[in-house]
């Protein structure tokens, strides 16, 4: 039997969830933070459109990636999938446009679908 520290492994569920839900509290006190005045930004409206781009990519990587993925490298996207929706978030909070509060809810659908329910075990 080998007992290698480097050879990748699926940590378990609760460690998914764990993580799922740090990231989506940490989301909603940035959204509080910004939305109650403590943070004052206007960039130009097209600027806050960059937003899309991280996404798209999360979309990508949830749909995409993710369903096809070995079990041993789920992990990885699931972080990556959940890193781009919250950047792009955090990119549409801090440009503020007129598209500030869409592309936050959009965030937190995005969020939401990364919800750690399609994981089976084995």
């Amino acid at each position: 039997m080998e007992n290698n520290p480097l050879k990748s492994t699926t940590p378990p569920l609760a460690i998914w969830w764990l993580i799922w839900g740090g990231i989506t509290a940490a989301f909603f006190a940035v959204v509080g933070i910004f939305e109650t005045g403590g943070v004052r930004v206007e960039a130009p409206p097209a600027l806050s459109l960059l937003a899309l781009a991280p996404f798209a990519a999360s979309v990508l990587v949830r749909f995409l990636f993710l369903p096809r993925a070995e079990p041993a490298k789920k992990f990885v996207l699931f972080i990556v999938g959940l890193a781009l929706a919250e950047s792009g978030g955090f990119l549409a909070l801090i440009l503020g446009s007129p598209w500030k509060t869409p592309l936050a809810a959009a965030a937190i659908v995005l969020i939401i679908v990364h919800i750690p329910a399609f994981i089976r075990r084995h």
